[in-house]
This record gives structure tokens, C-alpha cells and sequence, in this order.
């Protein structure tokens, strides 16, 4: 299923696409953001009694920050906590303590693609080596972008075996590019603004993309169901980022229309 949002708008075919790596393509970080929002309430739960809206709020900053290192939750986490009257930890230790928590379910997961107890394509989004495969062959330009850690991006795409099917692989490390600086390093290697679309499932890509002309297709894919339906939340926050398509997964043959401008 592919939800258009607002008018169809004709556009050329998009030469170059940027992916966002977690919750987009890959799911080996998934069910990431209950374990984020479940430490923060050992935390924001000592210092307020509406534990629902309090787990609201925070919910609210962790997905305006999705797709940006860590850290920008983390701070706005201890901005939280600071403004009910607590004594905050710095972001890095709280970034660290989440971390801890994510690694047992990331290396268990991990570890079962390396022993062969589970296909590389359970931690795939539906449809993406497909997609992937489709656009070498149309000679569009692929890239790869994420806040999560260069060297664990590069190692994972690995060994789920898409690494080889993008151009570049951009994590989050000092020397390599911020998303936006990849869009404007796309655009200036001879593309019109509107020849760069960006799948991700996260606002700062989609609202990035809309910021540079590009055009911005967001994954609301509800991990619970398998990546086959639409997750609710994520899907407005999506469209209030700027998105200009909605997909739940790759599965659908017209999402290829939608990358070639004919959709």
C-alpha cells in the first residue's frame, strides 16, 4: 500500500536515494524505542504521578530526534528531567545506559544471522533487497545514512548482505557526513533538487529531504505486524515532517513508479 499525501506533483525520475538504516531497512534495532521510553520512566516516574502523560511527552522528543545520534534525545531527556525538578545525569551516561540495554537485544539478534538460526531476511524490511537490486539495475545512485555508529552500520548491512548494493554507507562518526550534508553533496555532484528522494522512518531524513527540494517517502512500517501494515504514530508523525508518500514496506511493485516519478 502506498498513501499519497497531498497533490500528485509531476517529477522527474529520482537519479540518486538515500536510505536511513534503523526501522527503515533494517530491523535489528527493532522494538529500539519502547526500551528507550520504558528507562526514562524509571526515571521520570519518581518525578511526576500522570505517568501517561509523562510517558506522552517523552515519547514526543524521542521521535523528534529519530534519525539523529542519540545524544539529541538523551539531551532533551535531561532537559526533562531538569525542568520537574530532578537532578539529571549527563546525556552521555544516559545515551550509555540505553545503549547497554539495546546491545543484549541487538547481539542476540546478531548472533542468530551468524549461526544460521534465522535468514538475514528476518531483519530486513519486506521488499528491500528487491528494491535495492531494482535500482542498480535503473543506475540510480544509492546511499546509505544513519545516526547509529559508522563501523556498526558498515558491519551490519554486511552481514544481512545489502552492503554491497549501495554506494556509499554514511554512519554517525566525526569524520563522516550528516544527513544533510549528504543530500547537498548528492545535489551538487550535478543533480536537480528534485532528482533525490529519501525513504526513512524517522522526521529528521524526511524533514531534511523537504528542506534541500527532494522528494520524501516515509516507512511507517508497525514492526509488531511484521512490517505488512502501517504504524499509526509513526505515520503522522511522518506526514507532520513533510513527508510526500507513506509505505508500511517495499512489497508493493508500484514503489518503483513512485522512485521513477510515474506514481
Amino acid at each position: 500500500m502506498i498513501e499519497r499525501i497531498g497533490k500528485r506533483v509531476s517529477r522527474p525520475s529520482a537519479r540518486a536515494v538515500m536510505f536511513d538504516f534503523d526501522g527503515t531497512v533494517a530491523l535489528v534495532r527493532a522494538g529500539w524505542m519502547p526500551i528507550m521510553l520504558d528507562m526514562m520512566m524509571e526515571t521520570l516516574g519518581k518525578l511526576g504521578s500522570n505517568h501517561a502523560a509523562l510517558r506522552a511527552e517523552a515519547e514526543r522528543y524521542v521521535a523528534r530526534f529519530t534519525g539523529l545520534d542519540t545524544l539529541h534525545q538523551m539531551s532533551a531527556f535531561a532537559d526533562h528531567v531538569r525542568s520537574l525538578g530532578g537532578k539529571p545525569l549527563s546525556p552521555a551516561q544516559y545515551k550509555a545506559e540505553f545503549i547497554a540495554s539495546l546491545e543484549q537485544e541487538r547481539n542476540g539478534r546478531l548472533r542468530s544471522v551468524r549461526s544460521g538460526e534465522r535468514p538475514a531476511s528476518d531483519l530486513l524490511v519486506p521488499g528491500t533487497v528487491e528494491l535495492l537490486q531494482a535500482l542498480r539495475l535503473r543506475n540510480v545512485r544509492v546511499y546509505l545514512a544513519s545516526g547509529t555508529a559508522h563501523d556498526d552500520i558498515v558491519y551490519e548491512s554486511g552481514l544481512l548482505g545489502i552492503a554491497e548494493l549501495f554506494d556509499g554507507i554514511f554512519g554517525s562518526a566525526p569524520h563522516k557526513m550528516t544527513k544533510r550534508e549528504l543530500l547537498e553533496w548528492i545535489i551538487a555532484s550535478g543533480l536537480r533538487r528534485d532528482e533525490v528522494l529519501t525513504f526513512g522512518d524517522g522526521r529528521v531524513e524526511i524533514e531534511e529531504t523537504k528542506a534541500v527540494g527532494g522528494i520524501a517517502v516515509g516507512v511507517a512500517t508497525d514492526e509488531e505486524s511484521g512490517c505488512l501494515e502501517v504504524d499509526a504514530k509513526k505515520r503522522g508523525w511522518l506526514i507532520e515532517a513533510g513527508a510526500d508518500y507513506i509505505i508500511p514496506n517495499y512489497l508493493d511493485e508500484d514503489v518503483i513508479d513512485l522512485v521513477t516519478g510515474d506514481l
